[in-house]
């Protein structure tokens, strides 16, 4: 491995002897070339996994030990563990690959991308909605969306927003929602299959996005701890529902999908309460405050 010219690392000029792969002043690797594929891989087994065994020993803490790695890092101890925001970035890419790969999900996946194409005609003709809701009063599909024996037109307004609350509302929110009501009532199948196909191509962003608000939700319930603490507790939590949702979808045997939804379920208590120290009462009421504040966060 060759250094930097004139014996110099070429980030910040700090002189470097002869065996140096790394400057001690700034950290840079002595390369003087753009690394190959082969260098990629080999520094990531040898730095993850050959040796020093950082990834498995940071998954077993994360998901065998709820609270373990927030708390190993509070205390200081870094190096030891992949950092936090690589392991919720690298799980979170993972789960979602693997994900839309299952021949079930991506069957779905295809098939809501269709219909999100061919719903482009029906909401042109969003604004005769109304019309159309009328002229389906007797549809009996949309009988079984309504939330009483009342008139089918009530029924997207009973599972939204009042009459009054709609008038309320932007021209252009009121048309979406007019849109979506045109497209539930043509075909409540084929919109659902695109809501969700929709929510699985968001799910991604939507949750990186709710992190620093997870975080903001914690620290309103356990206000001592700074939010830099409850970031990193964010990023460790979200890292471990990502590991065990890919066991789940790896194993989808109906025992192993039962023990992770159990487990998944019961790791965010387990983890403020280490994290936190907090009796059991305080953490079960803190942690249900938490589950429905962070529900409708995602919602």
């Amino acid at each position: 491995m060759s250094s930097g010219g004139a014996g110099q690392c070429q980030n910040c000029g700090h002189r470097l002897r002869p065996w140096d792969k790394f400057c001690s002043q700034c950290g840079q690797d002595t390369l003087d070339h753009p690394p190959s594929l082969w260098e990629f891989v080999h520094e990531f087994l040898l730095h993850y996994v050959a040796f020093e065994g950082k990834l498995w020993k940071s998954l077993w803490g994360l998901l065998a030990r709820p609270g373990f790695l927030t708390a190993e890092y509070l205390a200081g101890r870094k190096q030891r563990y992949v950092l936090p925001l690589r392991l919720v970035l690298t799980l979170g890419l993972v789960f979602f690959m693997v994900l839309k790969l299952t021949p079930v999900t991506q069957e779905a996946w295809v098939e809501a991308e269709r219909e999100m194409q061919g719903q482009q005609a029906v909401a042109e003709a969003a604004s005769a909605a109304s019309a159309a809701r009328s002229a389906a009063s007797a549809a009996p599909r949309v009988k079984l969306l309504t939330a009483n024996d009342g008139p089918p037109e009530r029924a997207w307004r009973v599972l939204s927003l009042p009459e009054s609350w709609m008038k309320a509302l932007p021209a252009g929110v009121r048309q979406s929602l007019d849109a979506a009501d045109a497209r539930l009532r043509a075909n409540p199948n084929a919109e659902v299959r695109r809501i969700l196909g929709r929510m699985l191509s968001m799910a991604p962003y939507a949750v990186l996005v709710s992190l620093p608000f997870f975080a903001a939700l914690l620290k309103l319930l356990y206000w001592r701890q700074s939010y830099g603490a409850h970031f990193v507790f964010a990023m460790h939590l979200h890292a471990a529902w990502y590991g065990l949702l890919l066991i789940g979808v790896l194993m989808p045997v109906g025992i192993v999908s039962f023990l992770v939804w159990a487990w998944a379920n019961l790791y965010p208590l387990l983890a403020l309460r280490r994290v936190h120290g907090a009796g059991w009462g305080s953490t079960v009421l803190r942690a249900g405050a938490l589950a429905l504040l962070h529900w409708l966060l995602i919602s």
